[in-house]
């Protein structure tokens, strides 16, 4: 008897952990780390839809720091769990400038997605570096749009 009465005690008391703990909000992930590499891969494939060989250098380099932010980015999600193999498909336009100054909008979304919220200090400074790697990006862009100006 006394046996019956330790293993319904448990029983009750685990049933009790279970109806808490579903009925606790999981904590949500900070950063919108999946709305920013959704934004960055497109901001990457309206930079390589640019197929002027004048831009040719700066190109190259925004697409590196890009890569180097979704890198980063991409270690911070999948620290958390979540799944960052989707992208977007490349949205076709006719004027030339229109790809370079989309991946500035889209970089500076990513940019906005990721500094949402807090960081997990597990994830050791991936969100600054991954936003250091956006900016470096961002300036080699917009250099080639002030070239356009003059």
């Amino acid at each position: 008897m006394r046996r019956w009465r330790s293993i319904a005690a448990a029983g009750c008391a685990l049933a009790a952990v279970v109806f808490l703990a579903g009925g606790m909000k999981a904590q949500a992930q900070g950063p919108r780390y999946l709305v920013a590499l959704s934004d960055l891969r497109t901001a990457r494939d309206y930079i390589e839809s640019d197929h002027r060989e004048a831009f040719e250098h700066e190109r190259h380099h925004a697409v590196d720091a890009i890569n180097k932010a979704i890198e980063e980015i991409k270690r911070a999600a999948w620290d958390d769990g979540k799944q960052t193999k989707y992208a977007p498909p490349a949205h076709p336009d006719t004027d030339p400038w229109h790809p370079m100054r989309e991946a500035v909008h889209f970089i500076d979304e990513a940019r906005a997605h990721v500094m949402e919220g807090y960081d997990r200090p597990e994830n050791q400074g991936l969100r600054e570096r991954a936003v250091e790697h956006m900016d470096e990006a961002r300036r080699a862009l917009w250099d080639v749009i002030q070239m356009q100006r003059h």
